[in-house]
């Protein structure tokens, strides 16, 4: 038994032997042999400048060697490699009467037999039997013609049908890349060619004219079937860069052309196929047209700067751009060039009515919803340039900007998580200046957490986005020797979590630049996490959101100097009041409209210049009588609160002149159907009362009544029968369900 097994073993083993032996004398199991193959052996380009491309499929290194009587009108993005790899082949025109041609050779570097080889023609510019677009154009500049002769055109396909943005049964075609070389070819059915396939024309009997609807020139052949594929490779359609004259001249019609170009900032708000208008940097204007049913109508118009493509043509007696794919003007994202801001400046995120949607002064780029918001922006309508983003490392249900409106006037972008901590989450505000800021200046601005979101924040400017500043904190004295300790800019209260219209905070810095910030130059501001303590006296976790709330404003630090009348008893101009926000920029200010300055009982004595009051606080250059708490209170339950101010006696008698500047408050953060308690505006009458002796009119007080909302009136009232010890304090009456704020300036007595 054991000598049978051992047997067959041996006998199993040579067998195999033998079949091993056997294999390996075969081809087909040796090692991997070298290869070389093309998508492609020949090529044959158009007579114009273009670039066109061929792959190789490898499995070694190889090179590529060109031969032919001139090899100089073709440059290779690349000559060797290793593997697959796609070559492009850059040709410039053949302006010659005859054809030229190159022989690529693909050959493995460890062994030249393993080869390939592609033929590259290029094609004449002139051919007998042949009329180029130029000389068709010219035949029917005088009007409608018909071709007699037996003649052909050629032409590359630079419009998409597919994308379907050119007029209907039509087809742009370009022979060259000069001017009057392009054309619109008009078919009885659409013919669905591909851009970049050149096309034959038998052009006998053809109608060439100019399309009375669209302005446009067109060729009508006999037949559509007079219209067949040539053998020519299929291109990339390069479009072609133009001035806005070249453009304008209508030398480039039905031409891929590109422009340096922005929407207008009144269309910003626009979709595609609202046919926006777009401006050069001269102003110099068209239409960038664009049709419903497109691929892209409905896409929003890009916001930034940048090189529209299209086709150059009219529609509607206008020069229009009809761009062929959403490509086409997706890298309009530059800067704009029509301006940057000027001081000061209001970036707002009112939103455009009392429903969440869309903003009324900035227009947002992404998804106004849930999803990610790196990589978008919330860019103001203005033309300025300026927009907010934000850098968040969260995970999860990061919740990107919406305009959310609180009925108080909180407007607001939402945004969360802010787990990344310091320098890793921010928002980021970037400015493009029209002016230099040469001094001091204020950034202003609306910031809310919720329970679970960083309570301490910092502010860090710069110029170039990468070297960051970051501004003394404001609780410490400027003279403070270096180094000072890190401290918060900024800190929301604890336990003042954001929600039900309330704990909206109002913040304010200032800032003395230590570096340059010049006309066309930027202004980037980011307000970043200082620690990882929470509202709530937690730790920062994922889901925690912060509202960017009502407007963010760069305004140089107030500083004034009214010129005192002469032989005035007293005179107050409030130029030592800078803090605050100024009323009169609307409704851009959606909640901050509400944002004082600090309250008379904390005014230094320059600032008083002996008046005294209640509910009186600073606004920049003015001061406001009156007042309602809307930081940390909900729009229901607001408070009015009458002020007073008194003026120190006059230390005259006799007949007193007494005049001052007024204007009544509105809310003008609010929408119609919000429901807010102030909705209406506040009193447009105040009372003047005669204090210490003397009358106005007869009687001791005087209502005066008609005050505007949006800016100052004068108001001149005699006063009989001072005394050394009249005064006059400015107040209003309160009525039931009445709101009574108002300003005050430039309180002037004379005897």
């Amino acid at each position: 038994m054991e000598n049978r097994l051992s047997n067959s073993f041996f006998r199993t083993a040579a067998a195999l032997a033998l079949l091993l032996s056997a294999g390996a004398c075969k081809d087909d199991v040796a090692l991997p042999m070298q290869s070389i193959t093309l998508d492609t052996h020949a090529i044959l380009a158009p007579s114009f400048g273009t670039t066109l491309s061929f792959e190789v499929r490898a499995n070694c290194d190889w090179q590529i060697s060109v031969t032919g009587d001139d090899t100089s009108w073709a440059q290779l993005s690349r000559s060797e490699a290793t593997g697959t790899a796609t070559v492009a082949v850059t040709i410039g025109e053949n302006a010659t009467s005859a054809s030229r041609s190159l022989t690529l050779r693909v050959a493995a570097r460890r062994n030249a037999a393993v080869a390939e080889e592609l033929n590259f023609v290029q094609a004449s510019a002139t051919s007998d039997g042949y009329l180029s677009v130029s000389d068709l154009r010219a035949l029917a500049a005088d009007g409608d013609y018909t071709v007699t002769q037996e003649v052909k055109l050629r032409g590359i396909v630079v419009s998409s049908v597919q994308d379907n943005n050119y007029f209907d049964n039509c087809l742009a075609l370009q022979s060259d890349l000069k001017p009057r070389c392009g054309i619109t070819l008009r078919t009885d059915e659409t013919l669905y060619r591909n851009p970049g396939e050149e096309l034959e024309i038998d052009l006998k009997g053809a109608v060439v004219g100019v399309n009375a609807e669209t302005g446009v020139m067109e060729l009508k052949p006999v037949s559509d079937d007079r219209v067949v594929r040539s053998e020519t490779t299929q291109v990339t359609p390069a479009a072609l860069p133009v001035t806005y004259a070249q453009f304008a001249s209508g030398d480039y019609e039905s031409m891929y052309v590109s422009l340096d170009a922005q929407v207008v900032v009144s269309d910003l708000n626009k979709v595609l196929s609202d046919n926006v208008t777009v401006q050069t940097a001269d102003d110099e204007r068209f239409t960038l047209y664009a049709r419903q049913n497109s691929t892209f109508g409905i896409d929003a118009v890009p916001v930034g700067s940048g090189r529209p493509r299209g086709i150059a043509g009219g529609y509607d007696g206008n020069s229009v751009v009809m761009p062929c794919t959403a490509a086409d003007f997706a890298a309009m994202n530059a800067p704009r060039f029509d301006g940057g801001i000027t001081l000061p400046y209001v970036l707002s995120v009112m939103t455009r009515t009392a429903a969440n949607g869309d903003g009324k002064y900035i227009y947002y780029s992404g998804s106004n919803g849930t999803g990610s918001i790196d990589g978008v922006s919330a860019t103001a309508m203005d033309g300025t340039g300026a927009n907010i983003t934000a850098k968040l490392s969260s995970s999860g249900n990061n919740l990107g900007f919406r305009y959310w409106n609180e009925n108080s006037g909180h407007h607001n972008l939402p945004m969360k998580s802010w787990t990344g901590g310091k320098d890793k989450d921010y928002a980021l505000f970037t400015f493009p200046l029209d002016e230099t800021i040469d001094g001091p200046f204020r950034f202003s601005f609306g910031w809310s957490a919720s329970g679970t979101a960083p309570a301490n924040w910092t502010l860090s400017y710069s110029n170039d986005n990468a070297v960051w500043y970051t501004p003394a904190p404001a609780c410490r004295p400027s003279w403070y020797p270096p180094p000072r300790p890190e401290e918060p800019h900024f800190v929301i209260p604890q336990g003042k979590a954001v929600g039900g219209g309330k704990n909206f905070f109002y913040w304010t810095i200032d800032i003395a630049p230590q570096i340059p910030l010049e006309r066309r130059g930027t202004l980037y501001i980011r307000v970043t996490p200082f620690n990882q303590v929470t509202v709530n006296a937690g730790t920062v976790a994922n889901g925690g959101e912060i509202r960017l709330h009502s407007c963010a404003v760069v305004e140089k630090v107030p500083a004034f100097s009214t010129e005192k009348p002469a032989g005035v008893l007293y005179f107050e101009p409030f130029d030592n009041l800078t803090t605050g926000l100024d009323y009169r920029h609307g409704d851009k200010l959606a909640a901050m409209l509400h944002f004082c300055g600090s309250d008379i009982s904390v005014w230094d004595a320059a600032a008083k210049n002996g008046l005294s009051g209640t509910h009186v606080r600073q606004r920049p250059g003015y001061a406001q009588i009156g007042f309602v708490e809307t930081q940390t209170v909900a729009q229901g339950s607001y408070t009015n609160n009458v002020g007073s101010l008194l003026t120190p006696a006059f230390g005259a008698s006799g007949t007193l002149t007494l005049s001052f500047d007024a204007m009544a408050y509105k809310n003008t953060s609010v929408h119609a159907n919000s429901g807010a308690k102030d909705l209406k505006g506040d009193l447009k009458s105040v009372v003047v009362e005669v204090i210490g002796g003397g009358t106005i009119d007869g009687a001791s007080k005087k209502v005066v009544s008609g005050l505007y909302y949006t800016k100052f009136k004068r108001f001149t009232l005699t006063i009989d029968g001072a005394t050394a010890s009249t005064a006059v304090r400015f107040t209003s009456e309160p009525a039931s369900g009445e709101f009574s704020r108002w300003f005050i300036d430039n309180i002037c007595v004379t005897k």
